[in-house]
């Protein structure tokens, strides 16, 4: 039996079997066969199509998700300086078009990717190559038509199938592999959602029968077949519903007891843009640092824009690709520093509008 036949089997019984305590360990098991077969069957096949190579640029990554015809392409024309083609028709956008977005200090990159379509994650439509570049993304912007919301579950399942986590953090477990002496597994929390024996067999599935494995979360299996299969990615979402001029706030209202929080927008009216792209920047966790060169002012008007949790090494790449190997120490004011002008190294974390002046060698 190949590859193919083995994970349609699987897919199979993991329909027709009914999830309950009784069964909560033979789905783990075969979800962790499952995710195995799957990631030895999509390995690489040469290069992706033209137009899917891009280069990334500016403070951060955002890209619009969304079926064909939602309206991305009005959105990233209206909110960048891309030049994305617009038409009544499906399937306007046939590549990867960018866009930076501007504001309050910050550069972004906008990327406006091909409509998904129902299957993307297993080639459809090209869909792989879509979805991979939603994997190196910041932030996935996804983009709903209003009168078809429930086509948010399609997305985001085919985001999940790609190996995309959507507004999660990873795991915090870490494995050390042995010679010999078995499986020991160190807990730091009580668990609630897999049992020990659960989590040995999906760890023999994946070959390792020897290791220390510390367990920081109370993980499920899921969590723990994501860590070993290893090509995950956590990436934090946007929802904005387009269109919205067409409907009342009645609809809206009910709209949001469907599906949650999103932005409402109305692209080519350009309604709620503004408010989108303030929550794209908070989304974004950006701080602003800003620079004070030696017996000068601090120059205000052009912050350093950081992700959150940055370090001075941070700061100094920000600046020079070679300022890190002049650096003597910084002289840093703000929320970060015990006291004005503390002297710090590169290890030290910034936080929101600090003041720091950098002391070469």
């Amino acid at each position: 039996m190949g590859l193919n036949e083995k994970i349609t089997s699987i897919e199979e019984e993991l329909h027709g079997t009914k999830y309950h305590k009784g069964t909560e360990r033979h789905i783990g098991l075969l979800k962790a066969k499952l995710a195995k077969l799957k990631k030895d069957a999509s390995k690489p096949k040469g290069k992706g199509g033209i137009g899917f190579d891009i280069k990334k640029t500016g403070d951060a990554t955002v890209v619009l998700v969304g079926l064909p015809s939602v309206g991305k392409s009005t959105l990233i024309n209206k909110i960048t300086n891309a030049e994305s083609a617009v038409a009544e028709y499906e399937f306007t956008t046939l590549e990867v078009i960018p866009g930076v977005l501007e504001y309050k200090g910050a550069q972004i990159q906008v990327l406006d990717l091909p409509g998904v379509i129902s299957g993307a994650a297993e080639g459809k439509g090209r869909g792989r190559e879509v979805l991979a570049v939603a994997r190196t993304t910041d932030l996935i912007i996804i983009i709903l038509d209003v009168f078809q919301p429930m086509q948010l579950n399609l997305i985001k399942n085919e985001l999940e199938a790609m190996g995309i986590r959507l507004d999660k953090e990873p795991p915090r477990i870490n494995l050390n592999t042995k010679q010999r002496g078995g499986i020991l597994i160190n807990s730091q929390v009580k668990l609630t959602q897999i049992d020990q024996r659960t989590i040995q067999e999906i760890l023999n599935i994946y070959g390792i029968h020897n290791g220390d494995l510390v367990l920081n979360d109370d993980i499920t299996a899921d969590d723990l077949i994501d860590f070993l299969v290893g090509n995950r990615c956590y990436v934090k979402t946007l929802v904005a519903v387009n269109k919205i001029d067409l409907v009342d706030q009645k609809y809206l209202d009910h709209l949001r007891t469907q599906i949650g929080h999103f932005m409402p927008i109305a692209a080519d009216r350009d309604i709620g843009l503004e408010n989108l792209r303030e929550e794209i920047y908070n989304k974004l966790s950006f701080i602003r640092v800003y620079t004070k060169p030696k017996f000068k002012e601090v120059d205000y008007s052009k912050p350093l824009i950081l992700k959150k949790r940055s370090t001075l090494s941070d700061v100094c790449d920000k600046i020079h690709r070679n300022l890190k190997k002049e650096f003597k120490y910084s002289l840093i004011w703000g929320k970060s520093a015990k006291f004005p002008g503390q002297r710090v190294g590169l290890d030290h974390i910034v936080e929101d509008e600090d003041v720091i002046s950098i002391v070469s060698k």
